[in-house]
């Protein structure tokens, strides 16, 4: 599809004393040297590991015990099995060279895995009815009736709730604890995502950590209404995690948590259609396409090759969780597409017999492609000719009984990069369309 260039009993207990007894000592510091010793280890991170921090924990039977992170954010304390549950906070310690703005907690209501995150903050939040440090200094003899398996589950329940309020609706993978499953503080780790993905939309909302707190321990939304998007970029339509809402204070945000390139926020006008018509704070973005009620659009930036407007092309285009997916491009046989590039309109696509025609806005047709099914299965078009479509996807929307479809393309140029900044387009520079419909 070719383009113009405008384009996780008593022996025992005895087997462990002599185990200890042979190698003279068990376990590491705090209080939970000795016999019969455990241990609880955890992850203490925002997305980025919390390097350095100062780990504390208090517990019910008024042991203590105290650490420092490492560099991939995990600490370890010891303690015996009988000083469980415990309260647990990080404190100090930098993210990314960068002082933590704030003291983050957690709990360990038995030995094992204790992260401390801004969503085990959340869960503590909850537990100190709003106020995540209440339990710092709390009694210890009163820990065993705060920190109960019940009481436990009844904040997870509170966090995913309030999650969904935020941006792009974030879900705790399957099966993960915020509290217990262990991750790693690493790019391509789903608990790491989840932490991205948070901190973004925290920030789009306009709520600080505090704010999110009393949120959740109180069940109120932390938004008036939040959208989930799934956004794609270059190089063969990656997938972004992307959300937007109407928060508290009538703004509305789009946020962005793309692992490659950052984290980014942009703030916006909508109109009565729902559609993004402006930015009042546009963020890294230069300009934006939103239609159909702003269920697809695209994201522009200043950097890499536009071929319809050279100082906004294309970086990432976009879905709502509302759109489904077209496994057959068989349905967009005789249907005519407006075809957008560089946030703008550039032509139109006219499908027909599995044959796809592109015409400019100034009437030039490009030479139809026959083999455009290829570019909707996994391995793409192979065809490397300058601003051929290489990757494709469709998603339809029905409303109203009218059904509406729109594609999203990678498509190729050979224009180098305009620089190394982290927004500009890969080292092939491929921009990215979307068609909608008429």
């Amino acid at each position: 599809m070719k383009k113009n260039q405008r384009h996780t009993g008593i022996t025992a207990v005895a087997l462990a004393t002599s185990l200890c007894a042979a190698v003279a000592a068990c376990g590491g510091g705090g209080n939970g040297g000795g016999p019969a010793s455990v241990s609880t280890t955890g992850t203490a991170a925002v997305g980025s590991p919390i390097v350095g921090g100062n780990v504390t924990l208090t517990c019910a039977s008024g042991a203590t015990a105290a650490a420092s992170t490492g560099l991939d954010g995990t600490y370890s304390v010891t303690l015996k099995p009988a000083d469980y549950p415990c309260v647990a906070q990080v404190a100090g310690g930098t993210v990314n060279g960068v002082a933590l703005a704030s003291p983050l907690h957690s709990v360990a209501a038995a030995p094992g895995t204790a992260n401390i995150t801004p969503l085990t903050d959340l869960i503590v939040g909850v537990l100190g009815d709003g106020n995540a440090s209440v339990l710092d200094s709390a009694k210890p003899g009163d820990l065993g009736s705060i920190i109960t398996s019940d009481a436990l589950a009844n904040a997870n329940g509170k966090l995913t709730t309030a999650l969904a309020t935020l941006p792009g609706k974030p879900m705790l993978p399957d099966d993960f604890n915020p509290l217990t499953t262990g991750f790693k503080a690493q790019k391509g780790d789903a608990g790491d995502a989840l932490l991205e993905g948070y901190a973004v939309a925290l920030t789009a909302a306009g709520l600080t950590q505090a704010d999110a707190v009393s949120h959740t321990a109180s069940g109120t939304p932390m938004t008036q209404q939040a959208y989930a998007q799934t956004a794609f970029t270059t190089p063969g339509l990656t997938t972004v995690q992307m959300g937007s809402s109407v928060n508290l204070d009538n703004t509305f945000a789009i946020a962005i948590a793309d692992p490659n390139r950052g984290q980014y926020v942009a703030k916006a006008i909508i109109d009565a259609d729902g559609n993004v018509t402006s930015f009042t704070n546009p963020g890294p973005f230069t300009a934006i396409l939103s239609v159909l009620g702003n269920r697809v659009g695209e994201l522009c930036t200043a950097n890499g090759v536009g071929g319809v407007v050279a100082t906004q092309p294309g970086q990432y285009v976009y879905v709502s969780s509302e759109m489904t997916e077209v496994t057959d491009p068989g349905e967009l046989n005789g249907k005519t597409f407006d075809e957008y590039e560089d946030c703008a309109r550039s032509g139109t696509t006219t499908f027909a017999n599995g044959v796809a025609t592109f015409t400019d806005n100034e009437g030039h047709q490009d030479t139809p492609v026959s083999n455009i099914a290829q570019a909707f299965t996994a391995e793409g078009m192979p065809d490397p000719e300058n601003h051929s479509v290489e990757h494709a996807k469709v998603y339809k929307y029905v409303t109203d009984g009218v059904t509406k479809y729109a594609y999203l393309t990678v498509n190729s140029t050979m224009t180098p990069s305009a620089n190394d900044d982290p927004l500009t387009f890969d080292a092939d520079s491929k921009y990215l369309t979307i068609g909608l419909s008429r």
